[in-house]
């Protein structure tokens, strides 16, 4: 069986493209990596990034590349999963913008494809053991992440449900669901923490424990809208 692609999301992608992120509006085509093209991207040490190295990437638009999808949940519409190969370190580029990056690490990468999130996430393969929901110990207890959440978020984008939730101790958490046939499916999971932030793509069936996590949080989630007016042109 071939090893799974290691999935990251850049904290920030490279703005240095000779855009002008001050107008009205952005062109979509001009911000979006291409295909068989260089691009760049910082990220966290704890990524590990190694040059040669074959990954997967969630690219978002700039508003939730900065803020994230519940800020602008139509953007999930827009972002895409790309597959690069990382070339090397990158240096860092002369803007105004240059103390949100210190102590991070840029890379260039060349992009070998380009895929809609939404159609990626779609296509998966049925796949039940290609991760879990997170688990949390208690004393001698052990819950799933999913289960003791507080603030917690939903939209509805292309057909999947989108859920986003806090836990204490500065974790969050996202889920893409697909619901057929009076079950739900989960197709990507996001866990970000101190301790690290895991991306598990792969289509499996809730069932059990998980089940109920997630059918719960659904039925408390607030519905997200977004934060800023639409700006972006194809």
């Amino acid at each position: 069986m071939p090893a799974k692609i290691k999935t990251c999301a850049p904290l920030f992608w490279s703005t240095d493209l000779g855009i002008d992120y001050g107008a009205p509006t952005l062109p979509l085509r001009a911000l979006l990596p291409v295909v068989g093209e260089e691009s760049s991207a910082f990220f966290e040490r704890q990524d590990r990034i190694q040059v040669g190295e074959t990954l997967q990437l969630i690219w978002c638009p700039p508003v939730a590349d900065l803020n994230g999808w519940n800020e602008q949940p139509s953007e999930i519409a827009l972002s895409h999963l790309l597959r690069v190969r990382i070339s090397g370190p990158a240096p860092e580029p002369p803007t105004p913008r240059n103390a949100l990056y210190q102590g991070k690490l840029r890379y260039r990468f060349r992009v070998l494809s380009c895929q809609p999130l939404p159609a990626a996430l779609r296509a998966q393969p049925l796949e039940q053991h290609a991760w879990h929901l997170p688990l949390i110990e208690s004393g001698q207890d052990c819950c799933l992440t999913w289960e003791a959440i507080g603030e917690c978020h939903r939209a509805e984008v292309q057909g999947l449900i989108y859920l986003s939730a806090y836990r204490r101790h500065e974790t969050y958490m996202e889920l893409f669901i697909e619901e057929a046939d009076e079950q739900l499916f989960g197709l990507f999971s996001v866990h970000l923490g101190p301790g690290g932030n895991d991306y598990e793509f792969g289509r499996r069936l809730l069932e059990g424990a998980e089940l109920q996590a997630i059918r719960r949080a659904l039925e408390i989630a607030l519905p997200l809208k977004d934060s800023q007016p639409a700006y972006l042109s194809p």
